[in-house]
């Protein structure tokens, strides 16, 4: 078996032109722009593929990217490189052993020659963001866009992120997914997103005694996302007002925490990383990235091990509809959100799994039902549950190796990655051959 070759960036999404820093498009004028895609855009029909895959994800630690790179590094005969911005970054802790092997992982810091030589001649390229090579592909080529979740926000000029493949967790913002990106239906890879295969990669007991949590009380995670966004190369936008600075939230938080006490409940604040709000109220603690970096557990760990959630218009929660348990939606500003962000649904309130939090009468009986009978919160009974269509089922990562498979067949190409032991996948073998049939039914 040849080696693995690693190489990833650093680097933060922002609105207009937020992708340009990740596919080599920062500080380039329109006309150096459109010349620099047309360079790789001929350099990747004139340069022979090569028994290479390229895998970038942003941050270094992004769960698709750190899970596709395991997955690469079992059923990939060729070598594998990981675009890094931390040559040094040795991947969270249930990863690091495997990540370590430098027989297999060999680490290339991102925006160096190395990078774009190894990105330009790769068969095969994963990404989340965006890469400098993400032009129109060849037809010999694989190029895969993870993605970065699921979800009802607009994201904005991500059209120029061209692949051959976009993955999607449901089948609702898998369709949407397609459209942004001009891609067919049939390049859509409805599998779920690799990252979820943390949800087991720990447990129960370990995560939460890393973190300081009594695992006898059920966990409750607040996760907003960003309304203002601080992210690095001092980038800042705004979605919406601040929502600390709304009365709404004063009064919800409030109503957590005496629900907590009441029914011995754990609820904990988890921002996003890009988050520039502060969420310290008395009674409901804040836990935020470096503490769970500093615990050793990822945040799909965290999420993984979670009795419910409560979440706004975040991708997150698409995500957590794999374990079909309770989510509340906490969202005082959706109209505001609707008017500036955008969302990329009509009727978002409708197709919600799950009640709106909107009075503190709601809170304390969203946390009461979480405590005492949480079946009856499940996704699964709200009209939103079809409609959305998230892909159940675990091994995500090897479930969408398989489909690429079949989807190279299908398209007369080879297929690239070897079979998993059938031993280890039975539990995952028919999901992974009605996505493989369908992919064979629709790809020309």
């Amino acid at each position: 078996m040849t080696d693995l070759i690693v190489i990833q960036d650093s680097g933060h999404t922002a609105r207009s032109g937020a992708y340009d820093h990740l596919v080599g498009h920062r500080g380039m004028r329109p006309a150096v722009r459109r010349a620099w895609n047309w360079l790789c855009w001929s350099l990747l029909r004139l340069l022979p593929a090569q028994r290479h895959a390229v895998v970038h994800g942003w941050p270094d630690d992004e769960g698709n990217a750190v899970e596709v790179l395991r997955v690469l590094a079992r059923r990939y005969g060729g070598k594998v490189y990981w675009l890094l911005a931390d040559i040094g970054y040795g991947g969270p802790a249930h990863a690091a052993p495997e990540l370590a092997d430098r027989r297999r992982i060999v680490r290339v810091r991102k925006n160096s020659f190395g990078s774009l030589r190894v990105a330009l001649s790769a068969e095969a390229t994963f990404f989340t963001h965006g890469l400098f090579t993400a032009v129109e592909p060849p037809s010999n080529r694989l190029v895969v866009n993870l993605w970065h979740g699921d979800g009802p926000k607009v994201v904005p000029d991500i059209r120029q992120i061209r692949s051959t493949v976009v993955v999607a967790g449901t089948a609702l913002w898998g369709e949407s997914k397609a459209r942004a990106l001009d891609l067919p239906p049939e390049a859509v890879a409805t599998v779920g997103h690799p990252r979820v295969d943390q949800f087991n990669s720990m447990p129960r007991t370990e995560v939460l005694a890393r973190l300081g949590l009594d695992q006898y009380r059920p966990t409750i995670l607040w996760l907003p996302t960003y309304r203002m966004a601080r992210a690095p190369h001092d980038r800042t936008w705004c979605d919406a007002a601040d929502l600390s600075s709304s009365a709404a939230v004063a009064q919800f938080m409030e109503a957590i925490s005496t629900a907590a006490e009441d029914f011995r409940l754990h609820v904990v604040v988890k921002p996003h990383p890009l988050d520039d709000d502060n969420y310290d109220f008395p009674g409901v603690p804040v836990l935020k990235q470096p503490q769970l970096d500093e615990a050793g557990v990822t945040f799909y760990q965290l999420l993984g091990v979670a009795d419910a959630i409560i979440s706004d218009v975040s991708s997150v929660w698409t995500d957590f509809l794999r374990l079909n348990r309770p989510i509340g939606f906490f969202i005082p500003d959706l109209v505001e959100l609707e008017r500036g962000r955008g969302l990329n649904v009509d009727n978002m309130a409708d197709l919600l799994p799950g009640p709106r939090l909107i009075s503190s009468v709601d809170v304390r009986c969203f946390l009461e039902t979480v405590a005492r009978n949480p079946d009856a919160l499940r996704p699964s009974l709200y009209p939103g549950w079809t409609r959305i269509g998230a892909v159940q089922g675990d091994h995500v990562a090897d479930r969408l190796l398989d489909w690429l498979d079949d989807f190279q067949r299908a398209r007369g190409r080879r297929p690239l990655f070897t079979r998993q032991d059938e031993r280890t996948r039975s539990g995952h073998r028919s999901a992974s051959r009605s996505h493989g049939d369908s992919a064979k039914a629709t790809v020309r």
